[in-house]
Order: C-alpha cells, then sequence, then structure tokens
C-alpha cells in the first residue's frame, strides 16, 4: 500500500513540476492519477511520516491542496478562454469557477487539519 501510494504521488509530483500551480484551473486530463486517488496517496503517505519529517509534510500537504487546482477540463477551458481568469473580466461562470477552487483548497486545509497537519506557508495566498 505504501509503494502504491509513492508512486502515486511520485507521478502527481512530475506533474506539479510540469505547471504553474495557481487559480487558473488546470485540467483534470494533466493528472496521472484521478483526483481521488491521489488525495487517498498524500493522506497514507502522511500517515506513515515521521514527525521529523516536516519538509515533506509541507510538500505533501501543499500537493493536497494544488489538487483543488485540477478541474473538468471543460471548466479550465472556460478559465482559458481570454479574460476567463481575469477577475476582471467579469465573466459569472469563470468568476464561479474560481470560487469553487478557492472553497475546495479551504477544504483541504481543513481536512489536513483535522490530520494533524499543518504547516507554515500560506497556500491559497495566490488569489
Amino acid at each position: 500500500m505504501l509503494a502504491l501510494a509513492t508512486k502515486v504521488v511520485s507521478d502527481y509530483g512530475k506533474v506539479l513540476a510540469r505547471v504553474q500551480p495557481g487559480l487558473n484551473g488546470l485540467p483534470e486530463s494533466l493528472l496521472p492519477h484521478s483526483k481521488a486517488q491521489i488525495r487517498n496517496a498524500i493522506v497514507v503517505l502522511l500517515e506513515n511520516l515521521e514527525p521529523e519529517h516536516t519538509a515533506l509534510k509541507e510538500s505533501l500537504a501543499r500537493g493536497y491542496v494544488y489538487l483543488a487546482q485540477f478541474v473538468p477540463d471543460a471548466d479550465a477551458q472556460v478559465l482559458a478562454a481570454p479574460g476567463g481568469a481575469s477577475l476582471t473580466a467579469g465573466s459569472e461562470p469563470a468568476m464561479r469557477l474560481l470560487n469553487r477552487i478557492k472553497l475546495d483548497m479551504e477544504r483541504a486545509l481543513e481536512e489536513l487539519h483535522a490530520l494533524g497537519v499543518g504547516f507554515g506557508g500560506d497556500v491559497g495566498a495566490e488569489g
């Protein structure tokens, strides 16, 4: 179970290295595994890490929160449209999507907190 979780998270990490996390909504099709599989794998690793591995825990926690930025491909297209990801553009569908991403990121932070995982950085500060 731990080996599979490590592979899933490693695959996800390679995707994160290629994209620029932000509140712009990335297509889920970029993910090497389902969001649920990645989320579960991160939780497994967090639960099995020794307390002194704080930097690794922070990195996993960031990846957990960043997962909220991956949205269905159709939603990512709405946000990628000219002016779509710009709050000044006034596109109501885009603004709703951005708000949903922010809400999902906040939920992820709450889930991590419930697991006893906290970290110093303000992950949601970009938006």
